[in-house]
């Protein structure tokens, strides 16, 4: 009886080490490669938007959307778009440009080094409510 056992348990082990994945060799290697994101860092993040909640506490999250893009920011403060690192949709790229018409980094940002004028990466973030 004991020597059933463990032969049924000897097999039981042997059996459930040499399951199947459904993946071949092949498919392994394939998914142990990294996707590596060739743009730079973002150097800063621009909100572009606010919520003027009068004071009170919202009870629920409110959602943000970001989007990376490459922008020259000018010593006045005004940030220009020159290109997105993904592709946007026009009416987003519309508003953001809308945006950035009034947006301005202020002059103790720029005085202070924390955002540094000149072409470089950086993500705008906005409220996808304000959009329509």
């Amino acid at each position: 009886m004991k020597i059933l056992i463990l032969l049924f348990f000897s097999l039981f082990i042997t059996l459930s080490s040499c399951r199947y994945t459904g993946q071949t060799q092949n498919d392994r290697q394939d998914s142990d490669e990294q996707y590596v994101d060739t743009t730079p860092k973002a150097t800063t993040i621009l909100w572009v938007d606010k919520k003027n909640s009068g004071g009170k506490k919202d009870d629920f999250p409110i959602p943000v959307r970001t989007v990376k893009v490459k922008a020259n920011i000018h010593t006045s403060g005004k940030v220009e778009i020159l290109s997105y690192t993904k592709p946007q949709k026009n009416r987003v790229k519309h508003y953001l440009q809308e945006r950035l018409e009034v947006f301005r980094i202020t002059k103790a940002m720029l005085d202070s080094g924390f955002v540094k004028p000149g072409v470089q990466y950086v993500q705008i973030r906005y409220m996808p409510e304000k959009l329509q």
